[in-house]
């Protein structure tokens, strides 16, 4: 994998027709609502069971070295904490492809926005500036067991959380 023309990914905004390739920005809206387009189409596998929880994540250095994906959902993540935070992610690539580095974006969210990615895009994260930040998490009961996915890039790359 050629890494040699990005040693570094500048967000994107979350406001792009990029990130339809993998998945739905979910903002806030009025209640009542009816489901629409602007909702997540959740996916889960049907012998899977969902599971939802706050997950609190540390900061960790922005550095991309390997990313995932899962199959079996339509996983679904937000700050709990209305904090912006980060998300690197790429379309899905074929069974034992990473993503190439020119498909890799990093995304920068804003308080109030969530994200559900489509099954198979891959993604790390999320990256964040304090100490920790909780997020809320929508997945299936052993996505962390038997759908987690990993690739090394090959090379690492730098993440500027700005």
């Amino acid at each position: 994998m050629d890494h040699d023309e990005i040693s570094s990914l500048t967000p994107i905004p979350s406001h792009t027709s990029w990130l339809e390739r993998c998945g739905t920005l979910l903002c806030p809206q009025d209640d009542p609502a009816l489901f629409g387009s602007v909702d997540a189409d959740l996916y889960f596998d049907p012998a899977g069971r969902p599971r939802f929880y706050v997950m609190r994540i540390r900061r960790r250095p922005p550095v991309l070295k390997a990313m995932t994906r899962h199959h079996r959902v339509s996983q679904c993540l937000g700050s709990a904490d209305a904090q912006p935070w980060w998300l690197a992610m790429a379309p899905s690539t074929d069974p034992g492809c990473p993503p190439s580095a020119t498909s890799i974006a990093l995304i920068k969210f804003q308080p109030g926005e969530a994200f559900k990615l489509h099954p198979g895009t891959w993604h790390a994260g999320p990256f964040i500036h304090d100490r920790s930040a909780l997020f809320f998490n929508l997945e299936l009961r052993t996505t962390n067991e038997d759908d987690h996915n990993s690739l090394s890039l090959g090379k690492s790359l730098h993440l500027k959380l700005i």
